[in-house]
């Protein structure tokens, strides 16, 4: 399992501490992803989400695990900055709350 970092809180813009989520207030996102190497192991700079991947997926490289870091951010966009990063999304992204 790959866990990336977020961004520290230094380069984030500036938001109150309460303005931050937490997983259990606006959820986690689940997809299925292919990378653009190949290997399973994700270590993405997506500004704004704190990544998990796993080498068990049934169609693509890896399960990918996302939960953002502000009230603002959906899936919309954790698809959006996927695919700027060169990752292919199979699928919905699933919510779990």
């Amino acid at each position: 399992m790959t866990y990336c970092t977020p961004t520290p809180d230094l380069l984030l813009p500036a938001l109150p501490r309460q303005a931050r989520t937490t997983p259990e207030v606006f959820g986690v996102l689940f997809a299925e992803i292919i990378t653009p190497d190949g290997f399973p192991d994700l270590c993405a700079d997506l500004s704004g989400w704190e990544l998990r991947s796993w080498p068990i997926a049934r169609l693509g490289d890896a399960t990918l695990e996302a939960r953002p870091l502000y009230p603002h951010l959906n899936a919309d966009h954790l698809r959006q900055d996927l695919e700027n990063a060169g990752i292919i999304v199979l699928g919905p992204l699933r919510e779990k709350r």
